[in-house]
């Protein structure tokens, strides 16, 4: 890895949040209707629409409006939501840790899952456990993340009262508080991550095993235990490492369903809300937060890959 290849990828990583901001604005004023009298409601007039129009600029060129928001946005200025008065940066930085914290903990579940399903899958492959595996995971997949979030709710906090229902606790009130109240959040999501996980992780485990160095590394005398954990997970893990990457925009922005069943105040729960009530101060908001932490984590993962895989740290210091 050279310092061009990061430098290159810095600037990559400023290209796709303005892409991402101005895609976001672009959108936000295509949708139909007047976004003035959507914030005013059925009760608005003629005069009162021109008087927020001119307050949130919307009678202006839509470039004009984009690039006076991008230059307050540098200086860290997101502005002021119209229908609630609150300052958005204020918002935004109130959520993130709970929308961070979520998606950390069902990474760390779904990769602790399925790394040791699928290293026992793949050491015995069409055995019984890997059928098995193979079983559940296909369930984990299919299954929809409100249907278990709900089954979850019913058995484990409502039945058996051992988790809060719709009971958030911030992580500066308490630790173990904390967790307790992530606790099906963070099942429902990572249960089925877990599944693609597991069998991403296993086709490729099974590909190696079959390798010619696999073969000599056992020829040598290693134990299977040895020969799985040193020579076969660190080649097969890549594309396991990709898509967990990949997957953070969906855990971050995406997991509007379970912060809104769980009433996690989440940065998806708010774009939700934000966009329903034509907000695009918040939505600008959240949207640029959201492709900020994404390109950040996959530009971990790019390093994390080069450190993983020679040929791709050669490529680079090549090129």
């Amino acid at each position: 890895m050279t310092w061009g290849w990061l430098w290159r990828r810095l600037a990559s990583v400023v290209i796709v949040l303005l892409l991402c901001s101005a895609a976001a604005y672009a959108l936000m004023d295509a949708l139909p209707g007047s976004t003035a009298a959507a914030i005013l409601g059925t009760n608005a007039t003629p005069e009162t629409i021109a008087v927020v129009e001119k307050d949130l600029q919307l009678d202006r060129p839509l470039p004009v409006r984009y690039g006076i928001w991008l230059g307050r946005a540098v200086r860290g200025d997101l502005g002021v939501s119209y229908q609630t008065g609150e300052v958005v940066s204020d918002v935004v930085r109130d959520r993130l840790p709970t929308s961070v914290e979520l998606l950390v903990l069902t990474q760390l579940l779904a990769v602790s899952i399925a790394v040791p399903a699928a290293m026992l899958a793949a050491r015995r492959e069409d055995g019984r456990f890997d059928r098995s595996a193979s079983l559940w995971s296909f369930g984990m997949v299919a299954t929809p993340h409100f249907a278990l979030g709900i089954v979850l709710l019913i058995l484990f906090a409502q039945k058996l009262h051992w988790f809060p229902v719709a009971q958030y606790t911030r992580l500066a009130d308490g630790l173990g508080a904390n967790l307790r109240s992530l606790v099906l959040p963070v099942i429902t999501l990572g249960l089925p991550l877990s599944g693609i996980y597991f069998r991403l992780l296993r086709a490729d485990l099974i590909a190696t095993l079959r390798s010619d160095h696999i073969a000599f590394a056992r020829a040598m005398g290693f134990s299977e235990r040895r020969v799985l954990l040193s020579r076969a997970l660190r080649p097969s893990s890549l594309t396991l490492v990709s898509v967990a990457g990949l997957n953070t925009a969906t855990l971050l922005g995406g997991a509007v369903i379970v912060e809104r069943l769980f009433s996690l105040p989440g940065l998806g729960g708010m774009v939700f809300e934000a966009v329903l009530k034509r907000d695009i101060v918040k939505v600008q908001a959240a949207t640029l937060a959201i492709a900020l932490v994404y390109v950040l984590v996959n530009l971990a993962v790019d390093v994390a890959l080069t450190l993983l895989d020679p040929r791709i740290r050669l490529a680079r210091s090549a090129g």
